[in-house]
């Protein structure tokens, strides 16, 4: 069950706005949690209204999607509501309904004749098809394993407390950075100042990763809703070409068509691996974004500035360096990475391998769930090892598949990456105020270097197209 925490802001009550809070580890893991969000999970939290650009467009184009596009079922749920890579620890925070309401559980095949093995299956997807019978995998033996973590925070060490900006910078609770805030927001007297105290549960965590995305003042807009806060939405792409990677590595090939006046792209035509190049980024963690481009693009909120806090403050204030890694470089959870399409860089975590004990898993099932110690396996079977199945395979497939949707199919993508079937007719339809006489096609390619320019125009443009392929750069840097 969800509980609240309790945290005490300092406000200034003439000018309404936050001065600073103060809070204890619950309530920064909470905080620091936002960096191992999956983009796509950010979106479904927000109902599609996350603000980041084209993101939402991507989104609601993977629901509207036949399912005859997709490698399996299962695909469009890793892609609506991927798998946070951190989910294990997140568990454990005292505000539920961000990452998981209770925690996921593991599923195998319920056929028998699956469950006589040595090593036999499990899945976290509801959606996803047994290997050997291709029926869908519902058996729940329970929760998933973890070992139990020691008494303390889940990413920072519940010993300290913890000063949080309006703009969500964390640093220690210290008089010294108390008085260097005071001295920044030109607070001169305490007459001014008073305690605020809010009970935060997962709608108030919610509607703090909402504002956090488009404002620099989101604790203010937290404890003054009605504030006249100017929400920051001037983003900014530099154009860094020493990134760019050998020509011809990793190339897929785009159809453009443009409206050669003023050079906007209507449409692309795409194939399969530009699809699930752009599919692929709704399984991103935020932070995974944060450390691609964090000297490049400037997203118009505040989330930047807990990637920041992470970075400066010292190992000791986390729980472990690998608890500060998670936040610095979050992962993609296993088999969500697509590595022939995406950019390089963003690994996947290393699926566990489980072991029944004693015999196989239809006698593990007869015996309630319990190992048998006493007698042994009706069916030969001394140990069982469960080996997680990637969703994205069918019967017939590798489980080593990496795509989300099906080969040879050609799809059409708007400038905003509304991605729907190539139609001619919708194509044309929707630009019936535009003459044809003003449309031209245009081929090109896109490797990492414009993987990467790809992904972070989806973060802050609804022109991602245009921005990223357009013949005009000086026109591209002034829309982003």
């Amino acid at each position: 069950m969800s509980s609240t925490i309790k945290v005490r802001f300092l406000i200034d009550r003439e000018q309404k706005r936050v001065v600073f809070a103060e809070a204890g580890s619950d309530f920064v893991d909470v905080l620091f949690s936002f960096l191992t969000l999956p983009l796509g999970r950010i979106v479904r939290l927000l109902k599609k209204q996350s603000c980041l650009g084209s993101l939402d467009s991507l989104y609601d184009s993977v629901e509207l999607l036949d399912i005859k596009h997709l490698k399996t079922e299962a695909c469009r749920d890793m892609l609506l509501n991927p798998r946070n890579a951190a989910a294990m620890q997140c568990e454990d925070l005292k505000i539920k309904g961000i990452h998981e309401l209770e925690p996921r559980k593991l599923y195998t095949c319920s056929q028998d004749d699956c469950l006589i093995h040595s090593t036999c299956y499990y899945t976290f997807s509801i959606k996803c098809l047994c290997h050997r019978c291709g029926k869908l995998m519902v058996k729940c033996p329970g929760q998933w394993l973890k070992e139990t973590s020691e008494e303390g925070g889940i990413f920072v060490d519940d010993k300290d407390n913890f000063m949080i900006t309006d703009d969500l910078r964390v640093m220690p609770t210290s008089l010294l950075n108390g008085l260097s805030l005071f001295k920044e927001m030109k607070i001169k007297e305490a007459s001014t100042l008073e305690e605020r105290v809010l009970d935060f549960g997962t709608k108030e965590a919610l509607n703090l990763l909402e504002k956090s995305l488009v404002s620099k003042n989101a604790l203010t807009l937290i404890c003054f809703p009605d504030a006249s806060v100017q929400e920051n939405v001037g983003f900014s792409l530099p154009i860094k070409e020493e990134t760019i990677v050998k020509e011809g590595e990793n190339e897929i090939n785009l159809k453009l068509l443009l409206n050669k006046e003023n050079n906007n792209i209507l449409y692309a035509e795409v194939g399969e691996d530009f699809i699930n190049l752009l599919f692929s980024f709704l399984t991103f963690p935020l932070g995974s974004v944060f450390r691609l481009f964090f000297d490049s693009i400037s997203l118009g909120g505040c989330i930047k500035n807990l990637y920041s806090s992470a970075e400066s403050m010292g190992v000791e204030c986390f729980k472990s360096e690998i608890c500060r890694n998670m936040l610095l470089n979050p992962m993609l959870s296993t088999f969500y990475g697509c590595n022939r399409y995406h950019i390089p860089q963003l690994e996947e975590i290393t699926s566990n391998k489980l072991t029944v004990s004693k015999g196989c898993l239809k006698c593990y099932f007869d015996n309630e769930y319990k190992s048998i110690e006493s007698a042994p396996c009706k069916h030969g079977i001394e140990q069982t090892e469960l080996i997680e199945w990637n969703p994205k395979s069918a019967k017939i497939m590798s489980d080593a598949d990496e795509a989300f949707v099906v080969g040879s199919k050609k799809y059409m993508i708007s400038d905003n990456l509304h991605v729907s079937p190539l139609s001619i007719i919708s194509a044309v339809g929707s630009g019936m105020n535009l003459s044809i006489s003003k449309m031209v096609g245009k081929e090109v390619t896109i490797d990492n270097y414009k993987a990467r320019l790809l992904l972070g125009a989806m973060l802050i443009s609804k022109t991602v197209l245009t921005d990223v392929f357009s013949p005009m750069p000086t026109r591209r840097r002034k829309n982003l």
